[in-house]
C-alpha cells in the first residue's frame, strides 16, 4: 500500500479496493489555511538570510532544456505577437495578462516556456527579444508580480535557467545578478505555497522549478531539501500501481511523464541521487503512455485528451525510459483495456470517473471505444478543447463512441466542473487464443429507469472483425437511445445497399447493424485544428406488435405486390426484432440449438460472433436531412412505421361508419439491444 501523503487534498482510493487509500486527506479550516499561506508568502519575499548580495551572479550549474521549440512561434514573438494552443494575442510592453486571455494562454505566457521558441529561432533579434522580456519581468516590483500560482512560477524559474546560456550568459553583470536574485525570491515563494490542493502535472512543474533553483544555487540548501520532501508523496498520490495517472487521462499521463523525464535529466546532470519513487514512476508510466497510442503514434482521446505531436511523444518516452521499447500489458488500476489483434487496436474505457481529487479532466465517455487499423484511425472520440463552450459540449456522452440517452447524461457535473455522481463500471477482458472478449456494464442510466447498460465486444484473431452488442436491461419499456460511432476525418463514407462502407487511406471496412443507421455530422479535435467529420448513428429497431392498429377493423385485402412492398424488412438470423430479448440471455436464431446459455468465455465469444455475422447484419441508412446534427440526440423516425400508419389511415377512410370510435395507435416498442459489426473487407 502506498504511504499516506499529506500533500493530497481529498481521500483517493484504488478503483477495485475502496478500503485501500492512495493518500490521506488533511484539510484544516480554510481561514487558517489561507492565513498560514499568506504568512509564508510574506516571509519568503523578505529574501534569504545574508541578504541579496550573497546571491551569485551566475548559476553554479545550468540545466538543459530537452524539448524542441517552434521557430515559427519564435518569429511571431519577435514581431510582437504570441501564439499558443490556437490562441494568438498581440503583445504590449509590460502587459502579462488581459481580460481576453484564456487561462491556459496566460499561464503559458507567464511561465516563459516560449523562450525555447526564441532559442529555436536562434537569431540575434530572438536573443534580444528574450533578454528584453525577461528584463521587463524582473524589473517590476514583487508586489506587482503574479506569484500566487507556484506551478506558473516553477515553470518560469525552470525556463530561465534552462535557457540561461541562450539569453543571459552574454548579458552584463547587472542583468545577470538581477536575474539570479529574482530566481531566489521566486523559488522561495514556491516553497511557501507548496503543497497545493491540485494534484496534476502542474504541481510537478512547480517542483521542477524548485529543483532547477536547487541545482543552480547549491548554497540555498532549503530548495533541494524541500523538493526531496515533497516529491515522494506527490508521486505516490498521482501514480497508480499499474503506472496510470490517477486522473485516468492519456493527456495527464503524457504531461506528467514529460515533467518527470525533465527532472530525471536535471538530477543526472547535477549528479544528485534520484528519489526511488521518481525512478519507479518513470519505469511504470512510460510503458502505459506507449500503450495509449494508436498505430499513427497519436494518443487515444479519453478524458480530456487533446492533440499532441507523435514526435514529441516519442521524445518524452525516450527521455523517460531509455532502456527499451516496453509497452504495458494491462492497466487494471487505470481501468483501460487495450486489445490488439493483427494490425488492429481497440481501446476501451472500462472504468468510472476518477475520484474527486483527480476528476477535473473527467469526461462522460464511460465504456467508450476507439478503433484503429495500422496507421489509420477509424472510430474515435471527439477529443477536447480549451475553449469553454466547446469543452462543455465535448465533455458529454454524445461526443464519444458510446450508447447515450437524450434524457439522461451518464455523468453529472457540479458548478465547479467536478463530477457530481460516480456511476459504477464493471469490466472483464478475456483472451481466447488470439481473440479478445470484453464485457462491460454500468448503472449510469438507472436514474432514468433504463436499468443497466451492457456492452460486449469481440475482436477476432486476425483483427479484421470487431463485433459488438449494446443492451439496456430496462424493467419496463425500453427508453429511446442512440448508439454513436464517431469516425476519424480520414475515413470516407459510402452507402452501398444495406452496408456502410468506410474507406481509410489503406483499407476498406464495412459497418452493419440490426438497428436503423444513419450518417450525421460530427467534429474532431484530435489534430492541430478542429475539423468536421462524420458519425454513424444507430437507433434500435421497433418490435413487431400482434395487436391490431384499429379496434375491430382491418384494412382491405392487399394484392401480392402490395403485401411485398409493405412487408417489413426481415433481419437475418440473430438480428430480427423478435429475438432482441435474447440479448439478455434468451435463445438466438443462428447462434446454435436452444438450451441454457454457456458460462465459459469461449462460448460467450462464439455466441457473440454467431449473432453478429457480417453476412447477417443489415444497415438501414436514412436520408441525412432526417437525422440529427453532430452530437445531438434527436430520434430518427422509422420509415416502416410511417408505411403502416398510412395503410391504417387509408383503411379507415373506406369504412361505412367513420364515426365509430377507434383505439389510438400505441407507441412503438423499441428493441432493448443493438448488435453491430465492423469488418475489414480486404483482410
Amino acid at each position: 500500500m502506498p504511504r499516506p501523503s499529506a500533500a493530497c487534498a481529498e481521500p483517493v482510493r484504488h478503483r477495485d479496493s475502496p478500503s485501500s487509500p492512495i493518500c490521506k486527506a488533511r484539510r484544516p479550516g480554510m481561514g487558517l489555511n489561507r492565513w498560514l499561506r499568506d504568512m509564508r508568502l510574506s516571509m519568503a519575499l523578505l529574501g534569504p538570510l545574508g541578504g541579496m548580495r550573497s546571491i551569485p551572479s551566475v548559476p553554479a550549474q545550468t540545466v538543459r532544456d530537452p524539448w524542441p521549440g517552434n521557430p515559427v512561434n519564435g518569429e511571431l514573438l519577435v514581431q510582437g505577437s504570441a501564439s499558443h494552443d490556437g490562441v494568438t494575442r498581440v503583445l504590449t510592453y509590460a502587459r502579462w495578462t488581459g481580460p481576453d486571455w484564456p487561462d491556459r494562454f496566460r499561464d503559458w505566457f507567464q511561465s516563459f516556456e516560449w523562450l525555447r521558441d526564441l532559442r529555436e529561432l536562434g537569431s540575434e533579434s530572438a536573443r534580444a527579444k528574450a533578454r528584453a522580456m525577461v528584463a521587463t519581468w524582473i524589473g517590476q516590483p514583487m508586489s506587482d508580480t503574479a506569484l500566487q500560482d507556484p506551478a506558473v512560477t516553477g515553470g518560469r524559474v525552470a525556463s530561465w535557467l534552462s535557457q540561461y546560456d541562450f539569453f543571459a550568459a552574454s548579458a552584463d553583470d547587472t542583468f545577470r545578478h538581477g536575474l539570479m536574485s529574482r530566481i531566489v525570491l521566486e523559488a522561495r515563494t514556491i516553497m511557501a505555497l507548496l503543497p497545493t490542493g491540485r494534484h496534476d502535472w502542474t504541481s510537478l512543474r512547480a517542483l521542477k522549478g524548485l529543483l532547477a533553483a536547487a541545482i543552480a544555487l547549491p548554497g540555498q540548501s532549503a530548495f533541494l531539501s524541500r523538493y526531496m520532501k515533497l516529491i515522494d508523496p506527490e508521486l505516490e498520490c498521482q501514480v497508480l500501481a499499474d503506472g496510470c495517472h490517477a486522473s485516468r487521462s492519456p493527456e495527464a499521463q503524457f504531461l506528467v511523464l514529460r515533467e518527470l523525464a525533465e527532472m530525471r535529466l536535471m538530477l543526472q546532470t547535477a549528479q544528485i541521487p534520484m528519489p526511488t519513487t521518481l525512478a519507479a514512476a518513470l519505469d511504470r508510466m512510460a510503458p502505459v503512455l506507449r500503450a495509449f497510442r494508436h498505430g499513427d503514434g497519436r494518443l487515444a482521446l479519453f478524458n480530456g485528451t487533446g492533440p499532441h505531436d507523435p514526435a514529441m511523444i516519442d521524445l518524452v518516452i525516450a527521455r523517460a525510459l531509455p532502456r527499451g521499447h516496453v509497452m504495458a500489458r494491462g492497466m487494471p488500476d487505470g481501468r483501460f483495456i487495450r486489445a490488439a489483434s493483427g494490425n488492429t487496436v481497440l481501446f476501451t474505457d472500462a472504468g468510472p470517473p476518477p475520484q474527486p481529487a483527480f476528476d477535473a479532466l473527467a469526461y462522460g465517455g464511460l465504456m467508450s471505444i476507439e478503433l484503429s487499423s495500422g496507421r489509420c484511425q477509424i472510430v474515435v472520440n471527439c477529443g477536447a478543447s480549451p475553449l469553454p463552450a466547446w469543452r462543455n459540449a465535448l465533455r458529454d456522452a454524445p461526443a464519444h463512441s458510446v450508447l447515450s440517452l437524450p434524457s439522461c447524461p451518464p455523468v453529472l457535473w457540479r458548478g465547479d466542473g467536478h463530477v457530481e455522481n460516480h456511476p459504477a463500471v464493471n469490466s472483464r477482458h478475456e483472451v481466447l487464443g488470439a481473440d479478445h472478449l470484453i464485457e462491460l456494464s454500468s448503472d449510469c442510466y438507472r436514474p432514468s429507469g433504463a436499468g443497466t447498460w451492457h456492452r460486449r465486444l469481440y475482436l477476432g484473431q486476425e483483427g479484421t472483425d470487431l463485433r459488438g452488442e449494446d443492451r439496456l436491461d430496462s424493467a419496463g419499456a425500453t427508453p429511446d437511445f442512440v448508439l454513436r460511432f464517431h469516425l476519424h476525418p480520414d475515413v470516407k463514407v459510402e452507402l452501398e445497399d444495406t452496408d456502410i462502407l468506410l474507406r481509410t487511406p489503406e483499407e476498406m471496412w464495412c459497418f452493419r447493424s440490426d438497428g436503423y443507421s444513419s450518417i450525421e455530422e460530427s467534429v474532431y479535435f484530435g489534430g492541430p485544428k478542429p475539423v468536421p467529420t462524420l458519425q454513424i448513428l444507430v437507433r434500435p429497431a421497433e418490435l413487431p406488435s400482434d395487436e391490431p392498429v384499429l379496434d375491430e377493423m382491418a384494412p382491405a385485402p392487399e394484392t401480392a405486390e402490395e403485401q411485398e412492398s409493405a412487408e417489413p424488412e426481415t433481419e437475418a438470423d440473430g438480428f430480427s426484432g423478435e429475438n432482441t430479448a435474447g440479448a439478455s440471455g434468451g435463445t438466438q436464431h443462428g447462434s446454435g440449438p436452444e438450451g441454457e446459455a454457456q458460462d465459459s468465455a469461449e462460448n460467450r465469444a462464439t455466441e457473440l460472433h454467431a449473432r453478429s455475422d457480417p453476412e447477417e447484419v443489415s444497415a438501414h441508412p436514412s436520408d441525412e436531412s432526417a437525422g440529427e446534427s453532430a452530437m445531438s440526440g434527436t430520434q430518427q423516425r422509422d420509415p416502416q412505421s410511417d408505411t403502416d400508419h398510412a395503410a391504417g389511415t387509408h383503411a379507415g377512410e373506406e369504412q361505412t361508419a367513420p364515426s365509430e370510435p377507434t383505439r389510438p395507435v400505441a407507441p412503438p416498442m423499441l428493441a432493448s439491444a443493438i448488435r453491430w459489426a465492423f469488418t475489414r473487407l480486404d483482410g
